[in-house]
């Protein structure tokens, strides 16, 4: 049976991020956690270049995972894209130096002005230190429903294109003909109406393979085929070696 395996680079990412396997080979990965004896034809993975705005090492990284995964023949990489922006947010707390805002007792919503923060726990003694705040808004415009609350301008990265490639692909390859059976490795409910598709219009059978340690998404396991979990033992014997033989390719140090 041909099988082509869809893999959700960023939601794959942050699933595993503190198992200490993010050296991970993708097509051992995927052979470890399916039934033995399937061979997988083709893989592709959906990712996205990021900036280093928050981390200037971070695309270096990256990269650097991105040629071991070229390594493997049977592996292609499509990519988005992130978008940086800085956006007004609400916020819910707002420590300053890890020292909380004096202000009653309990949680509040804070009307602007000034704070002083909790004097036991100052820098220096008995110094105060004190935030402003303002009302929340979008540049100069005050917007309801959270009229007087604090606002902040946060850095936000927004990551696109990767879920939609993905989707995409896995429909046409169905319906073109270039696979029998798909596995899915994602717990993105953006792929439920993409994976219905494949299984219930295609008569294509699709697997998903849950990456999270929290269990599957009941709408995607409600239009699978089958859904198998990845596990520790699975992420622990799919790692590539620390160095790709024949290669130069080293795992980062913090990696």
């Amino acid at each position: 049976m041909c099988i082509w395996v869809y893999i959700d680079g960023f939601n794959l990412y942050y699933a595993i991020r503190d198992s200490g396997c993010k050296w991970l080979n993708i097509k051992a990965l995927t052979e470890a956690a399916m039934p033995a004896g399937i061979i997988v034809e083709k893989l592709k993975y959906y990712t996205a270049r990021v900036s280093g705005i928050t981390d200037p090492d971070q695309p270096r990284r990256q990269q650097i995972y991105y040629n071991a995964l070229r390594t493997l023949p049977e592996v292609e990489l499509f990519f988005g894209q992130f978008l940086a922006k800085a956006v007004w947010r609400p916020v819910l707390n707002l420590p300053v130096g890890d020292r909380a805002i004096q202000h009653g007792n309990g949680p509040t919503t804070l009307p602007p002005g000034s704070y002083p923060v909790d004097p036991d726990a100052a820098v220096n003694g008995n110094q105060r230190e004190s935030l402003p705040v303002g009302k929340y808004g979008k540049g100069n415009k005050v917007r309801q429903p959270a009229l007087g609350a604090v606002k902040a301008l946060v850095h936000v990265m927004e990551e696109k294109g990767s879920d939609v490639n993905l989707a995409s692909h896995l429909i046409n390859d169905g319906w073109a003909g270039r696979y029998e059976a798909a596995i899915v490795i994602s717990n993105d409910t953006d792929l439920v109406e993409p994976i219905r598709i494949v299984v219930q219009e295609l008569k294509k059978p699709v697997t998903l393979l849950c990456p999270s340690p929290f269990g599957v998404a009941k709408p995607l396991a409600a239009v699978a085929s089958h859904v198998r979990h990845i596990h520790a033992a699975h992420l622990k014997a799919s790692v590539f070696p620390d160095t790709l033989p024949g290669t130069g390719i080293t795992k980062p140090a913090s990696w």
